[in-house]
């Protein structure tokens, strides 16, 4: 056996020097991202959060509230949204949430115009983009300009024409690459040429027109046909060589379209103006032909939408297919049909030529046979991928199968429509919230890493319907949303889950039923505001909102703030503070305020009440930050702040931990365990996160590491930050005395 070495798990037999890196996990760590909050609740657009692909893709930052807007329309997401992200009017308070993911809780549905017509087989149905009643605005109009036909005229004719049954009595002729046909014209003397005009016209039965150009000339025209923008390809004629021509000035040779048919399409939102608008189709991107050379009889090209198949009669092989995904490019496909014998092909042009095959128009055994030298009669276009194009550039609509469809149509334009009043899409509505919308937001926010969540819900459907707040369907109710974000809250703080998160519940009833929901609730990781809050919606406009707006603010600011910060006695971004159990729609001066926060604050926060006071000098102040948890004085969970840090910390510190160690052999050291622990546990002294004492200098004591086969165990005090909520000062007043 050769001699080797084992390195780095590389056995090497070549002899020279070889490294390895090692990195020394005894510096600093980062903390792991804070400031995430996951909100649910309703808009007026935008999907809903089960029609997202991927909720944890359904995440803003603070400098995306633009895109929030532009998705969601307005509504309560999008006023949480503004409110997450600048809660503070304090300078304790540097900044709002660093990122927000967004479940939207009501069914909407999308405005759609059904269908796009394109005769029998209907092109598909036109689907507004933004989901809402807004796409009920959306417009649609589609314009044909007709094609052009093919026309000859002929040389000069010498009157008297002179037909007779023996000689001189056909025009042998072709349309679109299919089977030669033959006009014979009845015998007679023509004197003009308006006479001999009508009797050609006769022979020739409607296919190809007639007229007598200037009375001097006999001039062909393709025949109108119907619906010719349904067609993927366009036409042609062909006057084949016979006996008839020398006398009638006819040349033999093929014709094609002067302009093939095109579409104006058009969509428009009459509200916004905003106007899309194109002219298309009528573009040949491939020509191909077949002679009767090698005794073939006829031809024709069909396409698919994989493979482009070339047939000819009385010719071996009988059909010749060529795969799209063959060939990069159409100039690709004409280079090959080229080397075919008796077919010829071509580009529409050289830039054309450069284009995918997979935007050719699908059609089905277009005539590809000719006799003029040449000829390609078969001329392939792509309407069909300009129409799809147009669509799919529009920002207001997209096109879709018909439910009946695979696909949306594949071949030619669709039909003229909305002509003279253009179409406006229809069925657009705003959608309801259901009690399993809930359920399922909560169940989808399992799947990724916040710090808070917050329902937009502050009190039953059946009040925000009167409201006009909700759809009419809605059927949700606060009791209910109450304890599935408990139910939530509870799961992923187990040890399985590893995942604590906060939850900021809001409550619009009385102050007695608010005091009953917020005993019901008693849980440390919940805080519960009841109070209305004046602010500014997405458009500008000062209002009331209710106390989800203020649930809103404060998970805002806590995630903005540096960790620990107590909220309590912070100023917040609000213009107006109440608490009534009113409608919302209640005038101003009937109002009647319940709660004073002035007078009955200390019932307030015997009660666990999370909720703000007006000082004297201005602003709006948090009380105090209390959790719902009112069953003892437990430092840590009667207090968000304090809760809040032990949850980063616990979150973060095993997560290091877990990142660095798992999955690693059992060789690292506990000292060296030991060591990264203290590194870690440094960054929160550092971030203020702990603080230091005189028995733990560095925030921590008795960090104990062990290594138990599979298995470390890592034990440590840790002296959480806190608040202070009260200074409590001894005042001794003495008379003052004088000595002389």
């Amino acid at each position: 056996m050769a001699i080797n070495v084992s390195f780095n798990g590389a056995t090497i037999f070549k002899p020279g020097a070889y490294s390895k890196t090692t990195i020394d996990l005894g510096g600093g760590f980062p903390l792991s991202p804070t400031g995430i909050v996951a909100i649910f609740g309703e808009a007026d657009a935008g999907a809903p959060g089960s029609a997202e692909t991927n909720i944890a893709n359904n995440v803003f930052g603070p400098d995306q509230l633009v895109q929030i807007r532009e998705k969601y329309g307005r509504g309560n997401i999008v006023d949480a949204a503004s409110f997450l992200f600048s809660p503070g009017a304090d300078g304790a308070i540097p900044g709002g949430a660093q990122a927000v993911y967004i479940y939207k809780t009501n069914s909407s549905v999308r405005a759609m115009l059904d269908p796009v017509e394109a005769g029998a087989t209907d092109f598909g149905r036109l689907r507004a983009r933004q989901w809402g009643t807004s796409g009920n605005q959306i417009t649609f109009k589609n314009t044909l300009t007709p094609e052009t036909a093919a026309t000859v005229t002929g040389s000069a004719l010498t009157l008297p024409v002179v037909i007779t049954t023996a000689s001189n009595d056909v025009i042998n002729y072709r349309l679109n690459g299919g089977n030669a046909a033959v006009a014979t014209i009845a015998a007679g003397s023509y004197a003009t040429a308006a006479l001999l005009a009508a009797a050609v016209d006769t022979a020739l039965g409607g296919a190809i027109e007639v007229d007598a150009a200037g009375l001097t000339a006999l001039q062909l025209t393709q025949g109108a046909g119907s619906n010719l923008h349904r067609n993927g390809s366009g036409r042609s004629f062909e006057i084949l060589a016979g006996t008839a021509n020398s006398s009638l000035g006819l040349s033999a040779g093929i014709s094609v379209a002067g302009s093939e048919p095109m579409a104006t399409l058009m969509v428009r939102n009459p509200v916004t103006t905003l106007e899309e608008s194109a002219t298309i189709g009528g573009e040949i991107l491939l020509k191909l032909g077949r002679d009767n050379s090698g005794g073939c009889t006829a031809a024709t090209v069909s396409i698919n939408a994989s493979s482009i198949t070339l047939a000819q009669t009385s010719a071996t092989p009988a059909s010749i297919v060529l795969n799209k995904a063959d060939f990069p490019n159409i100039q690709a496909i004409v280079d090959y049909v080229n080397t075919l014998a008796g077919w010829s092909a071509s580009a529409g042009s050289i830039a054309l030529g450069q284009l995918s095959p997979s935007i050719l128009d699908q059609v089905s055994a277009i005539g590809a046979f000719h006799a003029a030298s040449g000829a390609q009669p078969a001329r392939i276009k792509r309407d069909a991928s300009q129409v799809a194009e147009f669509f799919a550039l529009s920002s207001q609509v997209e096109l879709i199968p018909l439910a009946s469809q695979a696909d949306v149509k594949k071949v030619g334009l669709p039909d003229q429509q909305g002509i003279p009043n253009a179409l406006y899409l229809s069925g657009g509505s705003k959608g309801a919230t259901a009690s399993s919308d809930i359920v399922v937001a909560l169940s989808k926010f399992e799947k990724f890493r916040v710090n808070s969540v917050i329902p937009l819900f502050s009190r039953d459907a059946t009040a925000d319907i009167a409201d006009q707040l909700t759809d009419a369907g809605s059927t949700y109710t606060i009791d209910g949303i109450h304890q599935a974000v408990k139910t939530h809250l509870s799961l992923m703080s187990t040890t399985k889950k590893k995942s604590e998160r906060q939850g900021y519940l809001s409550f619009k009833g009385s102050y007695a039923d608010a005091k009953t929901q917020i005993a019901t609730m008693a849980a440390a990781r919940i805080q519960m505001v009841i109070q209305d809050v004046r602010q500014a919606d997405s458009e500008g406009n000062i209002k009331w909102f209710q106390p989800w707006a203020g649930a809103a603010l404060l998970a805002g600011a806590r995630g903005g703030s540096p960790i620990g910060n107590p909220m309590t006695f912070k100023y917040f971004n609000m213009s107006g503070i109440r608490h009534t159990a009113q409608p919302m729609s209640t005038p101003e001066q009937d109002v009647v305020v319940e709660f004073d926060p002035d007078t009955m604050y200390d019932d307030a926060i015997q009660n666990a009440v999370t909720f703000w006071e007006a000082p004297q000098t201005g602003g709006f102040r948090l009380v105090v930050d209390n959790t719902t948890y009112n069953k003892d004085g437990n430092w840590v969970f009667n207090r968000g702040n304090v809760l809040y840090a032990a949850d980063v910390l616990a979150y973060d510190f095993r997560n290091q931990l877990e990142n660095i160690y798992v999955g690693l052999k059992n060789t690292v050291s506990a000292a060296e365990i030991k060591s990264t622990c203290e590194a870690i546990l440094a960054t929160y002294l550092a971030q203020g996160i702990t603080v230091s004492t005189s028995d733990a200098k560095n925030g921590f004591k008795q960090l104990v590491v062990q290594i138990n086969g599979n298995t470390v165990n890592v034990s440590v005090i840790v002296k959480l930050v806190e608040g202070i909520d009260f200074v409590l000062a001894d005042i001794t007043l003495q008379r003052a005395s004088q000595t002389a």
